[in-house]
């Protein structure tokens, strides 16, 4: 018997993975929460910069924030999700 305080090696099978944010796409009104500063809003523009694409969001008050739009970075009813630039229309 093997007294091997930090139990079997964790490199020697896959990690789990969580489960993927749904995607939804940026349309102008929806309103989301950014999930790291709880900033609420609704979307009113997207914007693109060298670090990626960014959807500018305006609360109640009128005040508006850019935040970038990385993977589960939003919540929409308290659930994590990535927002998306909608498809083009024509």
């Amino acid at each position: 018997m093997s007294d091997d305080r930090y139990g079997r090696d964790v490199l020697s099978s896959p990690r789990k993975t969580k489960p993927k944010a749904p995607e939804v796409a940026a349309e102008r009104d929806l309103v989301v929460e950014d999930a790291a500063t709880g900033f609420c809003g609704a979307v009113v523009g997207l914007e693109k910069s060298y670090a990626g694409d960014l959807v500018r969001l305006e609360d109640r008050r009128g005040q508006t924030r850019v935040f970038l739009m990385y993977p589960a970075a939003f919540l929409i009813d308290g659930k994590p999700v990535t927002l998306t630039r909608p498809r083009g229309r024509g």
